[in-house]
């Protein structure tokens, strides 16, 4: 049965965590909370991107951080406001065991009772600054949490903080190509989603290819979530490979340079 205490308190949560939104476009900060089978919880926010079809929904921030704790024992899901259509559909999609809708901000599993234990945020504190031996391994640590049914390429990277703190990432992928979330931007999701902005460096490994690089989705999202931000790529037997997120995407277009002019070449007679 639904307990309206455990039920409301979960919904404060759900809009304290909102707080932590990337939302610089529509200023409609939101989060999703999943409550697991044991009374664990995860919260995501959304991230919103100049290229808006890169935003990523804060469900779908808040189940890619459960898979990546190795969890989808899922019994409900809050949101911080009413469910959009693309949070819907995710509910839809993704959540096993299925769970019907009880109202517009709260899906759940009928007849289950409800508890609340520990916030699971995904973070991991280290004593020093991390080195690329460290953080290659870490990323590689990462790509197990990988759900690879639609392509079989695994990708595992981590976010890492000023502050010694990293939040790592996997491809999660779904049938509908549209709603995979890379490694990478499951790393910046986790990081966002626990209010932190000062992202120092990203590892990404792939250990199934020689030539990989972010994609131009993750190119986007990193420079508007942490473009100063170095990029460490592993390739297994190759030797990693060191970018700046600015290198990556030249001339990128952010909420920080889109009010500017640029220069425009002159073709001449």
């Amino acid at each position: 049965m639904v307990e309206s205490s455990v039920i409301d308190t979960l919904r404060r949560f759900a809009k304290e965590a909102a707080l932590r939104a990337y939302v610089p476009y529509s200023s409609q900060p939101r989060a999703a909370l999943v409550l697991l089978s044991d009374g664990d919880w995860i919260c995501g926010v959304r991230i919103e991107n100049a290229s808006y079809p890169l935003v990523i929904p804060a469900l779908r921030s808040a189940l890619v951080r459960a898979v990546m704790t190795g969890r989808e024992d899922i019994a409900a899901v809050i949101l911080s406001a009413p469910a959009k259509a693309e949070e819907s559909f995710t509910i839809l999609q993704s959540v096993t065991p299925p769970i019907e809708q009880l109202e517009e901000d709260f899906f759940g599993t009928p007849g289950f009772t409800y508890r609340i234990r520990t916030q699971l945020t995904m973070c991991r504190h280290v004593t020093e600054p991390i080195n690329p031996h460290t953080g290659i391994r870490l990323a590689r640590r990462a790509a197990a949490y990988a759900r690879t049914s639609e392509s079989d390429f695994p990708v595992g990277a981590i976010a890492v903080t000023d502050n010694f703190q990293y939040f790592q990432g996997a491809n999660i992928e779904r049938p509908d190509w549209t709603r995979i979330l890379c490694a990478e931007r499951a790393a910046i999701a986790a990081a966002v989603s626990a209010g932190v902005s000062n992202i120092e460096s990203v590892y990404v490994s792939c250990l199934k290819s020689a030539v990989a690089t972010p994609c131009g989705a993750c190119r986007q999202v990193l420079y508007e979530i942490a473009p100063e931000s170095v990029i460490w790529m592993d390739r297994g037997s190759q030797a990693p490979e060191c970018f700046r997120t600015e290198d990556l995407l030249p001339r990128a277009f952010s909420l920080a340079n889109r009010s500017r002019t640029s220069s425009r070449c002159t073709i001449g007679n």
